[in-house]
């Protein structure tokens, strides 16, 4: 079965919400409307289209339509926050050199923006829906290369087969279970695998398989979410949905600025993931809505990437999420930055799906299973001869269940200790002051620093100076280290991904070339 035949419309009023422009269209509608880009696959020759998803009625058109056309896309992202637009021009025409794409898809309101690329075609959304003459329809030849703006390394392209994307999507309807009266919200952007494959192919698979009627996919925008966190609730609770995702950072967010809403029972799986989930994040979000009928039981906290086209372990839906002391699992005592830590468990392997780790006890997570991709964009191999992908994550399974530590990159030595950037950030983000979520520990010299920006109101020299010392101070108390640098910094100052996770290479050059902006006051 082809992705196109996996997410075809079918009989019921399924339906395309998209708030920020005002406009609800029905989706065989919009799946008629993509017919345009048999035009484009004739047009290319057949060869990759690079594109840069944004959540928009014409961009969606797009999509559904090269799925249904069969024209291989490269998602590239867009420009992160505090990226200089030059460097992004460099970025996407090696993106385009790599893949062998020539002609890139974008946003008409950003096509101003971007440097003229000799050899690389532009067009807006708009443009290719409107394309006329020849066709070429091929929809068992669609791939999806992704490539992301990495947080930590390099952006990869991963290059995903269509049958590899329906092997996921397919072990995602088994383990959610979608049924009669469903529908779903989401922020997350098209550019990001949770926003890409889970909510807006995952909604989908569940129409084309007939699982769902009367289905609402409403597609919010990530500056939507940004500027009013609580919009995101309220949408779901306009729209009557049933099914959300976000990563840890959100609820965050939500919990401080909950906005207008009175009623989430219909709310029955909100899956968490993306990055390292915390269990006082969960909790925190539910004892602040533990009076517009949010079910805790809920939370479906999860596991996967890109590499594995999106989910590789999830909550079961009839379970409620779980934490473990991390002294209760082999190995876990030395990982432990402070006593009586939790880590929250990210579900079992979704039907066919596997998972081990390298040695025993704690280590580095290792996954198989049918949608394993078998190469990056620029021919590297993934899985290993067994199959096994090597993800550079440190877990544990315990009792069944994967447990997500952190990424191998993110521990460091500090006065020959062990020093997780996870438990730093966390433990940093519970001063009143810090923004949540945007903390980042380095390591600089053998020593740590940390970096952060401070929520409005508390940029003043006196206030950053008090803030400095309890951050210290907390750090010290929780993780045994005290950090030789405090740097805080203004609301916006950090560069982010399209998915809002930090970008700590360019953070760290940042760092290297004093080029980020401190606030005075701070411990430099």
């Amino acid at each position: 079965m082809t992705l196109a035949e996996t997410i075809a419309p079918g009989p019921g009023g399924v339906r395309l919400h998209f708030p920020s422009e005002k406009v609800s269209v029905p989706y065989g509608e919009l799946w008629k409307s993509g017919e345009a880009m048999g035009c484009l696959r004739a047009r290319s020759d057949g060869r990759p289209v690079a594109v840069a998803l944004s959540n928009t009625r014409a961009c969606v058109t797009v999509l559904v339509g090269a799925i249904a056309a069969g024209v291989p896309l490269v998602s590239v992202p867009m420009p992160p926050r505090g990226s200089d637009l030059d460097w992004y021009a460099g970025f996407i025409r090696r993106i385009c050199a790599v893949s062998g794409a020539a002609t890139l898809v974008v946003d008409a309101a950003f096509l101003p923006m971007i440097p003229p690329m000799d050899g690389i075609e532009f067009l807006s959304y708009e443009d290719a829906v409107a394309l006329t003459g020849p066709r070429d329809l091929s929809p068992e030849s669609f791939t999806l290369t992704q490539f992301t703006s990495g947080s930590t390394a390099d952006p990869k392209g991963v290059v995903l087969p269509g049958h590899k994307i329906t092997a996921n999507l397919l072990a995602l309807m088994e383990w959610l279970g979608p049924e009669r009266g469903d529908g779903t919200c989401t922020w997350l952007p098209l550019s990001h695998d949770m926003g890409l494959i889970g909510m807006f192919l995952g909604s989908l698979t569940a129409v084309g398989r007939r699982l769902v009627r009367d289905f609402d996919l409403v597609m919010m925008t990530p500056q939507g979410f940004l500027r009013g966190p609580g919009r995101w609730l309220a949408t779901c609770e306009e729209f009557g949905s049933t099914f959300t995702a976000a990563p840890n950072y959100a609820f965050d967010m939500v919990a401080r600025k909950r906005g207008t809403v009175s009623d989430l029972s219909r709310l029955r799986c909100c899956i968490a993931g993306g990055e390292p989930i915390r269990a006082a994040s969960l909790e925190r979000f539910t004892e602040v809505m533990a009076g517009v009928r949010f079910d805790p039981a809920a939370f479906a906290p999860a596991y996967g990437m890109a590499e594995a086209v999106l989910a590789v372990t999830g909550t079961p839906q009839d379970e409620r999420w779980r934490t473990v002391e991390l002294d209760a699992i082999p190995g876990g005592v030395e990982f432990a930055a402070a006593q009586g830590h939790r880590i929250v468990s990210s579900g079992r392997p979704l039907p066919g799906y596997e998972v081990r780790i390298e040695g025993e006890g704690v280590g580095e997570i290792l996954v198989r299973g049918p949608s394993i991709a078998d190469s990056y964009a620029d021919g590297a191999r993934l899985p290993d001869v067994e199959g096994w992908f090597h993800t550079r994550d440190i877990g544990a399974v315990h009792e069944g269940e994967l447990y997500v530590f952190g990424r191998t990159d993110d521990v460091f030595q500090v006065a020959g200790r062990n020093i997780y950037a996870i438990d730093v950030e966390a433990y940093a983000s519970e001063v009143d002051g810090i923004r949540t979520g945007r903390v980042v520990a380095v390591p600089e010299r053998g020593e740590l620093t940390v970096v952060a920006e401070c929520e409005p109101g508390f940029t003043g020299e006196g206030e950053v100076q008090r803030l400095v010392r309890e951050l210290s101070n907390q750090i010290v108390t929780r993780v045994g280290v005290a950090p030789r640098r405090v740097l805080l910094a203004r609301r916006g100052i950090l560069p982010l991904t399209s998915s809002g996770k930090i970008r700590r290479r360019p953070l760290v050059a940042a760092l290297e070339s004093d080029d980020l902006k401190i606030l005075d006051g701070s411990q430099v």
